[in-house]
Order: structure tokens, then sequence, then C-alpha cells
């Protein structure tokens, strides 16, 4: 017999193992911002290829895509003095949209899926200029000892 709670509906108890459960999930607070990456269509159109020159950010993740559909009102927003530095370089002008509205990522069926090549570039300098800090530190605390 499955055990019911009081209105009538089945007792669900969280399990150790398995994936995490895609119900009641928490509505979303913050805005979604959409940027148009520059850079990304000047490399597609040099090297022919097709990397995602649209970036969606909502919250602290940020997906890449080909085409969006936005179901419901947005809004452009152009700041010159005062950009983004939500994205990298610092956007001046983006696309805004309300939480409750719905925003689909659309993807090329030839395309590629990755992130854009400008930010593979970037996530590596990253990358380097920690390790050659770490280096650095190690290096530092080898000759004090």
């Amino acid at each position: 017999m499955i055990p019911l709670n009081k209105r009538g509906m089945p007792e669900i108890t969280a399990g150790s193992r398995g994936p995490e459960g895609t119900w009641n999930k928490n509505l979303r607070t913050g805005n979604t911002f959409i940027h148009v990456l520059r850079k990304t269509i000047d490399y597609n159109r040099d090297n022919g290829t097709s990397h995602p020159a649209v970036a969606v950010k909502v919250g602290d993740k940020k997906d890449y895509c080909h085409a969006l559909k936005i179901n419901g009102p947005c809004q452009i927003v152009y700041q010159p003095h005062q950009p983004n530095r939500s994205q990298a370089g610092g956007a001046r002008l983006w696309i805004e949209v309300e939480p409750q509205h719905i925003v689909e990522r659309v993807y090329f069926s030839d395309g590629d899926y990755g992130p854009p090549p400008e930010v593979v570039e970037q996530r590596a300098k990253i990358k380097r200029s920690k390790s050659q800090k770490k280096k650095s530190k190690k290096k530092g605390k080898k000759i004090n000892t």
C-alpha cells in the first residue's frame, strides 16, 4: 500500500541513490540576460564555423545557443557608459527577460555545440594564470625552507 499525505497525494521520500527529482522546482527569481557575442560572429564568418553566438545568462549559469524564442515581453537595454560587468568585457547592449517568462534555446542541427572560441580562450588564459600563481607560491616556499 502506498502511504498518502493529508491532501491524498502519495508521500514521496528522498532516496540516497539515483538522480534528483525534477518535480516542484523553485520558480526563477532573477532576470534572464541575453547577449550577442560579436567576436564569435566574426570568428564564424572568417573560419566558416557555426559556433553559437548568443549567450543566455540566468543567475550564475550561462548557456550558448544559435537562436532564441522569448515567450513574453522583453526589454533591449543599451548603456554605453555603464557596461554590464557580468559578461566578459562588459556588454553595453543586451536583452532582459522577466523571470516568469520562458526563454527557449534553439540549436542548429549542423552547428557546433560547445562554448564559442573566445570563451574557450578566456577559460584557458584564466587556468594558465592560476597554475602560474601556484607554481610561484611553491617556488617561494622551497626557497624559504
